[in-house]
């Protein structure tokens, strides 16, 4: 884990509407507008000037000076601060580097220190869904640049690093996983196949038939209703290498599913080795789909 820090973290819209998004972050440059900005006056730091200009543009003292903050932050910051924009659903980050280029339509272009950046500094994809209401509220500021309120957030989050809260709430969480799976291997076949049942369940599956039953095997036929997608789940309390071949055989020789799920509490069939179609639902990955479908409890009331 390498720590992520920056002298300041800026947010920027780039262009009306994010008419250069795709091209700034294709091109790994900072589009900027401000076509009334006066160029020279910028580049020799004359802020003052910059500021008359702006007003005898704008005729109002405020918005002078929130142009020739939002002027002068893109023209000043060096490669210690972070830019960020969001484009595709996406957060995308870079750090600015050398001289602002004046366009012939005006515009401004400015060089990034590296590549626009949608990840973390692991590769753990930025996506809106995994960040905070503090830091995606940014997107709501009206003008082009913005101090980043929520910045010491954001470098944890790009340097993939946990508060001190989260922290201790994923060690609980790794810690009832854990005490998850000896309680899985307590269950009655038939309440283990209960508990697979229920997970499809939550998950949106629907069970249509239950096609065959042993005391040690349920094969259970469920769809996706949003997408009638068939699947063939094999449910064994312990499992074996060699009946995961025998029911991928089986999987290979019918057209009737679109994939097979392999489920078992018990059993030293690697989980990260699955063959073609086939999802492998082992100990630990089933733990975690009991924890996300809520069902701790049930799990804890079936085996007390």
């Amino acid at each position: 884990m390498t720590t992520v820090t920056a002298s300041s973290v800026h947010y920027i819209q780039l262009g009306q509407g994010g008419e250069w998004e795709a091209e700034s972050i294709h091109d790994d440059v900072l589009r900027f507008g401000y076509r009334e900005a006066p160029h020279d006056l910028c580049v020799k730091g004359d802020w003052p000037r910059v500021w008359d200009a702006m007003m005898a543009i704008r005729g109002d003292a405020g918005a002078a000076t929130r142009d020739v903050n939002q002027i002068r932050t893109y023209y000043e910051t060096d490669e210690s601060a972070i830019f960020i924009t969001f484009h595709g659903g996406l957060l995308y980050w870079c750090r600015p580097v050398g001289d602002v280029e004046i366009l012939d339509d005006r515009s401004h272009r400015r060089a990034t220190l590296k590549p626009w950046q949608n990840s973390t500094l692991g590769g753990a994809l930025l996506t809106a869904d995994r960040l905070s209401g503090h830091l995606l509220t940014v997107q709501m500021f009206r003008g082009t640049i913005c101090n980043v309120r929520a910045a010491d957030y954001l470098l944890r989050k790009l340097g993939d690093e946990l508060t001190p809260e989260v922290e201790k709430a994923e060690e609980a969480e790794r810690a009832l996983m854990e005490a998850t799976i000896p309680l899985m291997r307590l269950l009655t076949w038939q309440d283990f196949e209960l508990l697979v049942d229920l997970i499809f369940s939550t998950s949106g599956w629907r069970r249509v038939s239950e096609v065959g039953r042993t005391q040690i095997t349920i094969d259970l036929e469920l769809v996706l209703p949003s997408t009638a997608e068939r699947a063939f789940v094999q449910v064994k309390s312990q499992a074996t290498s060699a009946d995961l071949k025998d029911y991928a055989e089986r999987l290979a020789e019918t057209e009737a599913y679109d994939r097979m799920f392999f489920v078992w509490h018990t059993g030293n069939i690697p989980e990260n080795l699955a063959p073609e179609g086939v999802i492998l639902l082992g100990p630990q990955r089933l733990a975690r789909m009991v924890l996300d479908a809520g069902l701790s409890s049930w799990l804890r009331e079936k085996v007390s």
